[in-house]
């Protein structure tokens, strides 16, 4: 199963990076506001220096695109998700009719509650108690993004409950998916920033186009890397929605 753990890994990164000529759309719904937000930044004068960006890095018109960057990032990581289900059950990529909205926004709703509360620990129980005890509830509640994922592909055998008694391994497959090209990416995009600090206008521009397109990348490959790691190894390549109660094991 090793051999087809890392032919998995190579297939995540190999059909992420497909998603610039199968659907477009969906890394420039991250890429887009990336750039809107840097046109924002080169404006403010943020590249002139490493000074100048970190004086201006939490000024409130950068956040102001900044909100819209994340939701767009998001929703394209989301977007992949659905492109690879959609895609093995013959729809159209935009296809909504095979969501589970249920377990899509129970998910949802259960990760903010956790959020919200593992704040509360921190504020009434300061150092590193409060902190341990926010890691552990965070690690707790990490099935809930495979019930999530189980919602999006249409899978109903993926309920709250089976997702803490089966989703640990096809966790672990997604965070080792997921984690290794984000961290490359985020590298080369704080890469980007500071290469453009004091360049010529031209310089900085190129640059920040490149970066737009790299986070567009980032966001298909996180996407996918949901798709292909909640996938089971092993069975035939296929990955539609799963109906075996024992569908989810084994890395």
């Amino acid at each position: 199963m090793i051999g087809a753990f890392f032919q998995r890994f190579w297939e995540a990164v190999r059909d992420g990076v497909r998603l610039w000529w199968l659907a477009p759309i969906i890394p420039l719904i991250a890429a887009l506001p990336e750039m809107v937000q840097h046109v924002a930044e080169v404006k403010m004068g943020m590249f002139a220096s490493k000074e100048a960006f970190q004086t201006l890095a939490m000024d409130p018109t950068r956040w102001a695109f900044g909100y819209g960057k994340i939701a767009g990032l998001f929703i394209a990581i989301v977007a992949a998700l659905l492109f690879w289900a959609n895609r093995e059950r013959g729809a159209r990529w935009w296809n909504l009719r095979g969501i589970l909205w249920g377990a899509v926004l129970g998910s949802v709703a259960l990760q903010v509650v956790a959020g919200l509360a593992g704040e509360e620990i921190t504020k009434a129980v300061p150092g590193l108690a409060g902190q341990a005890a926010n890691l552990a509830l965070s690690l707790a509640t990490l099935p809930l993004i495979v019930w999530f994922i189980g919602g999006v592909v249409g899978d109903r055998a993926m309920t709250l409950a089976a997702s803490y008694r089966r989703g640990w391994l096809p966790l672990l497959r997604i965070v080792v998916f997921l984690g290794l090209p984000y961290l490359l990416l985020m590298g080369i995009h704080m890469g980007d920033h500071y290469l453009a600090f004091g360049q010529s206008p031209a310089v900085v521009w190129a640059l920040m186009i490149w970066d737009s397109l790299i986070v567009g990348t980032m966001a298909a490959l996180m996407g996918t890397a949901l798709h292909h790691g909640y996938r089971p190894l092993g069975n035939g390549g296929h990955s539609g929605p799963v109906s075996q109660p024992d569908a989810m094991g084994g890395i």
